[in-house]
């Protein structure tokens, strides 16, 4: 529902290298032979699903590209059609989680 996509430039590290320090991320659910991991979390108003890539492009740079989404959990969605319309704003919550997931991204080194 709340997604978002964000690339960073990494300097000659492999995704394996880079994947030590994406613990904050949640649990690793699949991992590909093609250069993709993906993390989910489920928190209690949310869950949490990251795809994370890397690709190197035509000036051989390296670059590693997050795919996320922020959804609503089942709960989150029961209350807010109960206490409808005021209930809706527990999707606040998980607006809150995104941008500070974006954050992150924007400020952590690999």
């Amino acid at each position: 529902m709340f997604t978002g996509f964000y690339s960073k430039k990494i300097s000659g590290k492999s995704l394996k290298e880079v994947s030590q320090s994406l613990s904050f991320m949640g649990v690793l659910k699949h991992s590909s032979s093609k250069e993709i991991l993906n993390y989910y979390d489920s928190k209690t108003f949310y869950n949490h699903k990251t795809e994370v890539k890397a690709h190197r492009d035509l000036n051989n740079e390296d670059f590693i590209y997050f795919t996320y989404s922020f959804n609503p959990s089942l709960l989150s969605w029961l209350l807010g059609i109960c206490f409808f319309p005021f209930g809706f704003l527990i999707f606040l919550i998980s607006i809150k989680a995104k941008d500070e997931f974006e954050d992150l991204l924007r400020t952590i080194e690999f």
